[in-house]
């Protein structure tokens, strides 16, 4: 994946003119151009099947695009964090955290402070000593999250993480990764297809109209503070109304 141009060095990643096609001819995605600019939550919003989870598997270099380019920023520490929490059910919580320390190589006897950091991240650190099966869904997911922020990364891609979980235990996971993002100064490219979500976490918001995946229009959520108030206000509901119709259009777009 080629680095950033000099003069783009503000932007973390960046898609210009991709397009994606499956062996079968499938199109999942065309003519995407959109960038990631440092300290965002980018995310991108669209009906199951638009190409969401495909854009970001080409912004982690996991698959290739068929036409167009990806650029990253070659200082950027990447994560990703998964739809499902794919944790080892046969081993402990703080051992699972520790994965991708072993995978890099990191000694042994340094892995454990840094899995101490992100398990207290989470607030799991009562938790490093558990097995998955002991584990509720959310927690499961808060595992997965200290996972991705073990290696210490710079930008974290997360694709639908909290998907099959409860609303109130959305909403906390919400309010925590805002934290962590806030805390540590991460650039985040979040994946969901819930406009209440969106609303609530992004910076902006990439539209993305049915298969074949484009961005058909961008949200800016020009918010001064999140928290409990923020989702009772007027401004909120206008926000997700705003995401809804946008959604709408999109899925009106012709192809």
């Amino acid at each position: 994946m080629p680095p950033l141009p000099d003069a783009a060095r503000n932007t973390i990643l960046e898609a210009r003119g991709v397009s994606r096609r499956f062996e079968r001819g499938v199109v999942a995605l065309a003519d995407i151009d959109l960038a990631l600019h440092a300290g965002e939550i980018l995310t991108l919003l669209g009906p199951s099947g638009c190409g969401k989870s495909t854009l970001l598997r080409l912004f982690a270099g996991l698959d290739a695009a068929t036409t167009g380019d990806i650029f990253r920023d070659d200082s950027a520490r990447l994560s990703f964090v998964f739809q499902e929490a794919t944790l080892m059910p046969w081993t402990t919580v703080a051992a699972n955290v520790a994965l991708p320390l072993a995978l890099d190589g990191v000694p042994v006897r340094d892995r454990a402070a840094r899995v101490d950091e992100a398990l207290a991240r989470v607030g799991l650190s009562d938790f490093a000593k558990a097995y998955p099966r002991e584990l509720s869904g959310g927690m499961k997911m808060r595992v997965s999250i200290a996972r991705a922020l073990v290696t210490r990364p710079t930008l974290l891609l997360m694709d639908e993480p909290f998907g099959a979980l409860d609303d109130i235990t959305r909403q906390r996971l919400d309010d925590e990764v805002l934290a962590l993002v806030r805390a540590q100064g991460l650039s985040v490219v979040f994946v969901t297809h819930n406009v209440f979500e969106a609303a609530y976490l992004s910076d902006r918001v990439a539209v993305m109209s049915p298969r074949p995946g484009r961005i058909v229009d961008e949200v800016i959520i020009d918010v001064a503070a999140r928290g409990s108030a923020f989702r009772q206000s007027a401004q909120y509901g206008a926000l997700a109304m705003q995401l809804h119709a946008a959604l709408l259009s999109a899925s009106e777009t012709s192809t």
